[in-house]
């Protein structure tokens, strides 16, 4: 049994959306600043 160094491209087996928006993680620390922002 041969081993190989072969690199698997897995992005076609995600379902990704393109958005016109950033998609970004951190909300929980965002968020009081965006109900502080809507407030206003």
């Amino acid at each position: 049994m041969s081993v190989k160094n072969e690199v698997i491209d897995y992005s076609k087996t995600l379902y990704l959306p393109k958005t016109d928006f950033p998609m970004r993680a951190g909300l929980p620390q965002k968020e009081l600043e965006l109900i502080k922002r809507w407030k206003r």
